[in-house]
């Protein structure tokens, strides 16, 4: 079946220009390898059993490798092992060109293998599009002109595991979007993208931002990641007992903040953002304007997700300040379930906590899993397997709980999650965050 409509397009970047083929070059054939399984560990690659590529992980790609031809056998190793994943064999023809992409999910390992020869030497520029992402059902993708309408797709319910070509192209700027099959709801745009020779564009699966999806733009010398074009913020409020005003680049973000409140995801462009927060205008406390300590310019990067927390006391708004996290939105192994551990409170007692992680029906630990957080700090995303925990966050030094409803904390696979302390003085408690997106896509 074809998914083409015709279509003018070159590569991804100048930059991605292609090496010149042999035609004399006898006895000798052309391979590139990319990691397209989204769960599986970084692999290494061997050739008739010589080892070729060490270490290579999800999304990285190589230029073309030069091996000799005819019956050709590649594995796919965990990573400095001699544990083969998955093997294939092929027949490898004189001076040909061949990309190998380690595809699917762990548990059902494929390798895709596409002959490019005809593309490296018919003196065009051509585009490979490769539907690689098992978050994704029938896509249909489109590439116009930057910020021109959609249109008709280009490449039409295109299935996971296909790949369709794109000949004789034109260099320029182009925008690269995806739906889902007769849906107008584009879940990836690339942005304006400069393109300029052969290239493979794949779509993989994304942990990051709100999309399911990302492209790798993967040429004759190797690969890069093109991240949807745009990010999210999400702002958590935890300074106790204020009411207040979120601004984002001069302009009211969030009236009537209440403590403990979060405020979910919101896309934003990629760049700089002002934030300013004040005491609510309608509010009581007469805090005056501008916190200023609560107040500066955050960097969005694009396809990021990001978490703000205003922590701090009410009694020492002076002493309050904005923690800024970097999200992960879908579980990089989909059978363990993820957990980031923040300190949010501003209350001495609790600066710094120790932070005690064990599976319930177990004892506690008896050295804390996470030792001398202070307030501002995290864990990390640290992965668990599926199962209902006790987390015990305690000043630094006993072993006491000093936070409540942490005692039951349940992880499926699959889950991603964040723990917020909050609070002062008079009490400590947590918030619990999921961190998980939708792919949008089913």
């Amino acid at each position: 079946m074809k998914y083409i409509k015709p279509f003018a397009l070159t590569a991804i970047a100048a930059s991605l220009a292609a090496c010149g083929g042999d035609d004399n070059d006898d006895g000798k054939a052309y391979l590139r390898v990319l990691h397209a399984s989204a769960d599986a560990p970084a692999v290494d690659v061997a050739v008739n059993d010589e080892v070729v590529l060490q270490n290579v992980s999800f999304q990285q790609g190589s230029g073309y490798l030069r091996i000799d031809d005819g019956e050709t056998k590649v594995d796919i190793l965990v990573a400095g092992t001699d544990t083969v994943a998955f093997s294939v064999e092929t027949d490898l023809m004189d001076d040909g060109y061949y990309s190998a992409i380690a595809i699917n999910d762990l548990a059902d390992l494929d390798v895709k293998l596409i002959d490019d020869t005809d593309n490296f030497f018919d003196d065009d520029a051509d585009v490979t599009v490769v539907h690689a992402a098992t978050a994704a059902s029938d896509v249909d993708v489109y590439v116009t002109a930057p910020d021109a309408e959609l249109g008709e797709p280009t490449l039409d319910a295109v299935p996971f595991e296909a790949d369709a070509t794109l000949e004789g192209v034109a260099a320029g700027d182009y925008q690269i979007r995806v739906a889902g099959d007769e849906s107008d709801e584009v879940v990836y745009d690339s942005g304006t993208v400069p393109v300029a020779g052969d290239v493979a564009l794949v779509a993989v699966n994304s942990n990051k931002g709100r999309s399911p999806v990302s492209l790798i733009a993967w040429s004759a010398t190797g690969a890069s990641t093109v991240l949807d074009f745009s990010a999210e913020l999400r702002v958590v409020h935890a300074v106790d007992d204020i009411d207040v005003d979120v601004f984002a680049n001069g302009e009211l973000f969030i009236d009537g903040f209440v403590y403990k409140t979060v405020n979910g995801y919101t896309v934003l462009e990629p760049g700089t953002v002002s934030v300013a927060i004040s005491a609510d205008a309608e509010g009581t406390q007469g805090l005056g304007a501008t916190l200023a300590n609560l107040s500066g310019d955050l960097t969005l990067e694009r396809g990021e997700s990001y978490t703000v927390i205003a922590s701090g006391d009410s009694n020492a708004v002076t002493e309050a300040e904005l923690i800024v996290l970097t999200d992960v939105r879908e579980a990089t192994d989909m059978t363990q379930g993820y957990v980031r551990l923040v300190h949010g409170s501003s209350s001495t007692a609790a600066d710094p906590v120790d932070i005690f992680v064990y599976e319930n029906g177990t004892a506690q630990t008896a050295s804390p899993t996470f030792p001398d957080v202070e307030q501002g700090q995290d864990t990390g995303y640290v992965s668990l397997a599926p199962a209902t925990y006790t987390v015990d966050i305690a000043a630094d030094g006993t072993t006491s709980p000093a936070i409540s409803g942490t005692d039951a904390l349940g992880f499926a696979a699959g889950d991603v999650k964040t723990a917020i302390a909050i609070g002062d003085s008079s009490g400590l408690e947590a918030l619990l965050l999921d961190d998980t997106r939708g792919s949008g896509m089913e």
